[in-house]
């Protein structure tokens, strides 16, 4: 009788990992174990601060810093009204925080990508306005070096026709050195206008060299760009909330109420004691 065939045991089909899922802001958590607003406070907790003022507080400090210390604060005030909810605050006032700081994050978002696209742009025309430059300024070099291969070497040397913004900057700068420099001795000065390298033209090459790195800088600037008008109202609503939240807390521990002492971190802290922000008063209403 034949043996039978030992069948391979199948091994198990290995699941496929899934992507770990994005990390969820705290403030948006947040908002889902907060009192949702009716628009009666909403309307209430934003007459506080009139736009002005907050733009006034928004205009000095970035959007970027005083979102990453807004988001760890609410985090904290949450956890302080867990134990102890001091007179003049609320849960519905954290709730109302808490929506801004998500506004803000979703402007500085918006100001980041609109910035972005706009220097994008703005370099790309630097680039094509450089690019065309270079090849005259090349060219007008070429014709001047006639009878000098040692010069035309330099020229060759210097004119790359690499469009990256650095490296057309680059090049830019080296090949208007040689004209600067052609133009020095009294020949060279009479040759150099006789093939184009003219004191105004080569001060529209420095133009549009000088045109060209800022357009790089601005695009690579480790700051960003500024904020729009928008943002920095909300943002300065944002500070001004924590002011209140903190002032609040602290009183309520002045009249003996066990309320935690509050922390800001280092922006709001010096937003908070500046010359520029106490300019403007600090008004606002007990929350309902």
């Amino acid at each position: 009788m034949a043996a039978k065939k030992k069948t391979a045991a199948k091994k198990p089909v290995a699941k496929a990992k899934k992507a770990a899922p994005a990390k969820q802001r705290l403030a948006v958590k947040l908002l889902t174990e907060l009192p949702p607003l009716d628009e009666r406070r909403r309307r209430v907790f934003r007459a506080a601060f009139t736009d002005e003022q907050c733009k006034a507080w928004g205009d000095i400090t970035k959007a970027a810093n005083v979102l990453t210390e807004a988001e760890r604060f609410v985090g904290e005030l949450h956890a302080a009204l867990k134990k102890v909810v001091p007179t003049g605050y609320s849960l519905n006032r954290l709730t109302w925080l808490t929506s801004l700081v998500n506004e803000l994050d979703d402007a500085v978002e918006a100001d980041d990508a609109n910035q972005n696209n706009a220097g994008r742009t703005e370099r790309a025309g630097a680039v094509e306005v450089a690019d065309k430059t270079r090849r005259k300024l090349a060219n007008a070099l070429m014709a001047a070096s006639t009878g000098s291969k040692a010069f035309r070497k330099e020229v060759t040397d210097r004119n790359e026709s690499n469009r990256a913004p650095h490296a057309l900057e680059s090049s830019l700068a080296g090949l208007l050195q040689l004209a600067v420099r052609l133009r020095m001795s009294d020949d060279g000065e009479a040759l150099a206008d006789e093939t184009g390298l003219t004191e105004t033209f080569l001060s529209s090459v420095s133009a549009v060299t000088d045109g060209l790195r800022t357009a790089n800088e601005a695009t690579y600037t480790s700051e960003g760009g500024r904020d729009s008008t928008t943002t920095n109202v909300i943002e300065g609503r944002v500070l001004r909330e924590i002011a209140f939240a903190v002032s609040t807390f602290r009183r309520a521990r002045e009249d003996g109420e066990l309320a935690a002492a509050l922390k800001v971190g280092p922006v709001v802290s010096r937003m908070m004691g500046s010359k520029d922000a106490a300019e403007v008063e600090v008004v606002a209403p007990t929350p309902a």
